[in-house]
């Protein structure tokens, strides 16, 4: 059975403005980070854990994890296993006055709003609106058009999500069992400049694709950071279910879990079509990690003291680098 870590207060002054135009998860991190930058939060001070914060705020965990992922990533915070989440001892090298010339600009600009009758609210929205437009006005880079493989629906849209919205990239989707058939229509591959699947795959998607086909490139796949944020507020040697709905999927969640450096945790491995495999962890365990389909298959038939953590997977913020410098190298698409 896990315990949850001793209440942590959250840091002074941080709130949520619910009718802003700025989401919720971006007003947080933001206001940690300045927090940071300004030494309001000293290197090696420990934050709340996720539940914790979004109960100070009142907001859903899932909005919680995603300011803390977001911070972990650039470089304010890191997680130290069976402890909790610390602002790191060498934050990123930002000028902690220009944080305060930039917090005195924009107070200035709201006073001057304010006089002219403006709310906070509608200068937070005009400037939240004028990014987008600008860079519209601008002009998009060309969009390259891909084909996404992956085995099941719920990681095929995220990952299109994620692709899309990092890189100039238009997505169509196609499960690995249907790539074979497809790959041998005529013309099917033609329009694609590039195909893309995970690690997990790229064998069949490459020996289905034909040597005049499209590139072929793989990503590496990871839990994402809200995920293992909440494995690392567990207590040393708390067993941990990891459910998929094969083994092989589990195996891929264990690995995930490995290579994050989870160690303090002792995973129990378990699978969907193998019910004694649940019975078997159940009897072991209150915590388990599923992958979004185990957790629709599990749905309501779980014991209702079981927190069930959901794995949404998320592409590595480095196969996505590593993908831009590939586009860049694409022959010109032919006129």
């Amino acid at each position: 059975m896990s315990r949850e870590p001793a209440q942590i207060a959250p840091p002074s002054g941080l709130r949520v403005n619910r009718q802003s135009a700025v989401p919720v998860h971006a007003q947080l991190t933001t206001q940690i980070r300045h927090l940071i930058d300004t030494a309001g939060l000293k290197p090696g001070v420990q934050l709340p854990t996720v539940r914790q914060l979004a109960g100070f705020l009142r907001i859903n965990r899932n909005t919680a994890a995603r300011a803390l992922a977001d911070l972990h990533k650039d470089g304010y915070l890191e997680s130290r296993p069976g402890r909790g989440t610390f602002v790191v001892e060498r934050p990123p090298a930002r000028d902690g006055r220009a944080a305060l010339s930039l917090e005195r600009v924009v107070n200035g600009m709201l006073d001057r709003a304010r006089r002219l009758g403006f709310t906070q609210d509608e200068v937070l929205a005009t400037v939240a609106a004028r990014g987008p437009a600008e860079r519209s006005r601008s002009g998009q880079p060309v969009k390259v058009r891909a084909l996404l493989v992956e085995c099941n629906w719920e990681e095929l849209k995220r990952y299109r999500d994620e692709l899309e919205a990092e890189l100039p990239l238009a997505v169509d989707r196609l499960l690995v069992d249907e790539l074979l058939a497809r790959a041998q229509e005529p013309d099917f591959l033609k329009g694609y400049r590039i195909v893309i699947t995970t690690f997990f795959h790229i064998h069949e998607v490459k020996r289905a694709v034909p040597a005049d086909g499209p590139p072929t490139v793989a990503l590496l796949s990871e839990a994402s950071l809200s995920v293992l944020l909440r494995l690392t507020e567990l207590p040393e040697g708390t067993t941990v279910g990891l459910v998929c709905t094969t083994s092989s999927g589990s195996q891929n969640l264990l690995r995930s879990v490995q290579s994050a450096g989870l160690s303090h945790l002792t995973p129990v491995l378990a699978s969907t079509d193998d019910p004694w495999s649940i019975s078997r962890m159940l009897a072991q365990t209150r915590t388990v990690v599923c992958s979004e389909q185990g957790a629709a298959r599990l749905a309501n038939t779980l014991p209702p003291d079981v927190e069930v953590i959901v794995s949404d997977r998320t592409l590595d913020r480095g196969a996505l680098e590593m993908l831009r410098d590939v586009l860049t190298q694409l022959p010109a698409d032919p006129v």
